[in-house]
């Protein structure tokens, strides 16, 4: 695979262009790779690494049905070599491993033998992209972010993260999840207005969110968030759920917005009367709802492959909204 004709790279172009090349890390079923394409039209990850079996198998199985775009998948982040990648590609995105800082976990940091930010640093400096996007769980901004920030402003990178919930995006669960972008400082293609595809349409910050400041100064924006105080909806439209899930998506009759149409999301766990109306529209669905019933081969890895997955929509949301933050800060 090492012979292989890396893409032209998308740094060639004017700073303006929607086109930009990705290397995805860590990519698990593809959550960031997906939300970078709604985000940015045009998007495209041209190269995936990924170790779990099961987990690269669903990206090979995603690239057949088109759902994302053919790309080749190393099986090794520890011999992955970056620098043949350098300026081939716009940005680096990694959802590392969680269990090194997940309270599910006996959160040991980088003493866990799943701890592989530091192959992931290698790679972003081995590559140097204008732009790393980063996915873990909640309480790595309490264990092991101070160590990631530090070395993103060691390698020139200034960088904004914040904490971002499904339940933003019309979700009938939480699903908190830290998101960092870093943009390397003195890079001219490493403008924040090359992630905002139509500037115009994103709400600029209002202020609301903590400032905290890293070890070397830099500025970290952990935004804490929850339901729009004033009704507003999401930037990606949709109504945000209330805490117990149990707010309906934005559909109030027995078809959804058009006959024929589900929402976009189900139901909260508790909504029965939306669940009936749900049914009611995809009566086939149930079987997928409840897949276990049926017997669903490789159950357990599916499971695995969700709960570590990333919500594209929330990446998107995530991306854009951190991308604004840095493009606010100059």
């Amino acid at each position: 695979m090492h012979d292989l004709a890396l893409p032209s790279s998308g740094r060639a172009s004017g700073a303006a262009d929607a086109c930009l090349f990705g290397l995805s890390l860590c990519s698990g079923a593809g959550g960031l790779d997906l939300g970078l394409v709604l985000a940015i039209p045009g998007y495209r990850a041209v190269g995936h690494v990924e170790r779990e079996t099961y987990a690269a198998a669903t990206l090979v199985a995603r690239m057949e049905d088109a759902s994302l775009d053919r790309a080749p998948v190393w099986d090794d982040i520890g011999t992955f070599d970056g620098r043949p990648w350098r300026g081939a590609v716009d940005i680096v995105t990694a959802g590392y491993p969680c269990q090194p800082f997940s309270v599910a976990g006996k959160r040991r940091g980088a003493d866990d033998p799943r701890h592989l930010w530091p192959h992931v640093a290698r790679i972003i400096g081995e590559v140097a992209p204008p732009f790393v996007f980063l996915e873990n769980v909640a309480h790595h901004l309490r264990l092991g972010f101070p160590d990631v920030a530090a070395g993103l402003v060691g390698m020139g990178y200034k960088l904004a993260a914040g904490l971002f919930t499904a339940a933003e995006v019309g979700a009938p669960h939480k699903r908190e999840r830290l998101f960092i972008l870093a943009i390397r400082e003195g890079d001219e293609l490493a403008d924040p207005a090359r992630l905002l595809w139509d500037p115009v349409e994103w709400r600029q910050p209002d202020g609301a969110a903590a400032t905290v400041a890293d070890a070397d100064g830099q500025r970290r924006m952990q935004t804490e968030r929850g339901q729009p105080q004033d009704g507003r909806l999401d930037s990606f439209g949709g109504d945000v759920d209330d805490p117990d899930g149990t707010r309906s998506q934005g559909w109030g009759d027995d078809t959804g917005e058009h006959a024929g149409e589900r929402p976009a999301w189900p139901p909260g766990p508790r909504d029965a009367d939306g669940w009936k109306r749900y049914l009611r529209c995809a009566p086939d669905l149930e079987p997928a709802v409840r897949r276990g019933a049926d017997g669903l081969a490789h159950r357990v890895d599916r499971l695995r492959l969700c709960g570590n997955g990333v919500v594209p929509l929330v990446a998107a949301h995530a991306l854009r909204t951190l991308a604004v933050e840095l493009l606010a800060d100059g």
